[in-house]
C-alpha cells in the first residue's frame, strides 16, 4: 500500500472530492501556489492509483503531478 498524492491544475469541487474519499478513503487536500490543488489518499494499491488518475481524467481535470509512495 502506498501514498498517491495528485496535483491537478484547478481547484476540486466539493461534491467531487467527496466522491473520491467515498471510493478510496480519508483524503487531504491542500490548495497549491497558483491554480493547483493538491490530494493526497494513503493506503492506496496499485489498482487503485490507476482508479484515481482515471476519475480525474473522465471528469476532465488535467493532472498535473503524480508521485506515489510505498
Amino acid at each position: 500500500m502506498s501514498r498517491c498524492e495528485v496535483v491537478v491544475d484547478g481547484r476540486l469541487a466539493e461534491p467531487f472530492l467527496e466522491l473520491i474519499e467515498s471510493r478510496f478513503g480519508e483524503i487531504t487536500v491542500r490548495p497549491g501556489a497558483g491554480r493547483g490543488t493538491t490530494v493526497t489518499v494513503d493506503g492506496l494499491d496499485p489498482a487503485s492509483e490507476r482508479a484515481l488518475l482515471t476519475l480525474l481524467w473522465d471528469t476532465g481535470h488535467d493532472v498535473v503531478s503524480m508521485r506515489s509512495t510505498r
